[in-house]
């Protein structure tokens, strides 16, 4: 403000043609600038289909400073007739659709070894869940539990999801409410792999719960979400993977196939003339083959979006 101000002192009192031009130069500069400094957000618009449609990317766990969100964002979902979301997390029958946890076979306790079930004990000790509850889960629900109790411990909570967020608003507006997909589809692809896969994964997850690199991740991944890094999301997800190869066949599902499935109830919603917002984990929001750029191969006209649109 200072700047701006300073450059009208300087039209006012500049002396002939040249002096003017010059102070109205410093002044477009300083517009310029600032212009420059506008955000990026998360947060795509999509042309080319029957109705105008946004794209906002969620993290499913944040803290209650993640809110308020940005003006741009809130603007585009008041314009919105319809929300989608992956699933509707406020579904009364949603523990029910999550179906059969247990792993059906030998206990985790067995398939661990004394050592790592010790660690996955103590690290869903605060969850308050009985050791035999915690034996019979899958590996996969284990891992999920993990992921769970690092993210509350870094103080992140599903009760601040940006995704929870939409819904609720949503639900409060009268917006019509899109499931993108099942939790069963979910759980499907979170138990995708070998369950020799499925037992190693868990052990990276632990060992990372352990050394505290899960939740540096966890942060990784907030962070790179506040500041509209599509990129920094590629990265953390790719070091993610790397650290953890027998998660191969898992991440291909979780992410790759995931996304081509969901680019497709994407495409076909744009179809229908509603405007529509459509918020999804951030991790599908980033990469070469993440939903923007597949519905962009398709022909739509996708553009990512700044705190100043």
């Amino acid at each position: 403000m200072n700047s701006l101000r300073e450059a009208a002192d300087r039209v006012r009192h500049s002396r002939g043609r040249g002096g003017l031009l010059r102070a109205l130069s410093g002044v477009l500069c300083i517009s310029l600038a600032f212009a420059a400094q506008a955000a990026p957000l998360l947060l795509w618009e999509v042309s080319g289909g029957a109705a105008p449609m946004w794209l906002f990317g969620s993290v499913h766990v944040c803290r209650a400073d993640c809110f308020p969100l940005p003006a741009a964002v809130e603007s585009k979902f008041r314009r919105a007739e319809v929300l989608a979301v992956e699933v509707d997390a406020t579904r009364a029958d949603i523990a029910g659709a999550l179906g059969d946890v247990s792993g059906g076979g030998a206990g985790l306790r067995e398939q661990l070894g004394n050592a790592d079930w010790r660690r996955l004990v103590k690290q869903l000790s605060a969850m308050g869940m009985p050791e035999d509850s915690v034996d019979a889960l899958s590996p996969a629900m284990a891992n999920v539990f993990v992921a769970v109790a690092a993210a509350s411990r870094a103080g992140l909570s599903p009760l601040h999801g940006i995704d929870l967020h939409f819904i609720n608003r949503a639900q409060h507006d009268g917006k019509a409410l899109v499931e993108l997909e099942t939790v069963e589809r979910q759980m499907q692809a979170l138990a995708a792999g070998s369950e020799r896969e499925q037992i190693e994964s868990l052990r990276a997850s632990l060992k990372a719960a352990d050394d505290g690199s899960l939740r540096a991740s966890l942060d990784e991944l907030v962070g790179a979400w506040r500041r509209g890094d599509a990129n920094g999301l590629a990265e953390a997800l790719r070091k993610a993977q790397a650290a953890d190869p027998s998660s191969r066949a898992m991440f291909e599902e979780l992410f790759d196939r995931r996304n081509r499935e969901m680019t497709d109830a994407i495409a076909k919603l744009a179809r229908e003339g509603r405007p529509a917002f459509v918020v999804i984990g951030s991790g599908h929001l980033a990469g070469r083959e993440a939903i923007p750029a597949l519905l962009a191969r398709r022909g739509f006209r996708v553009r990512q979006l700044s705190s100043s649109d």
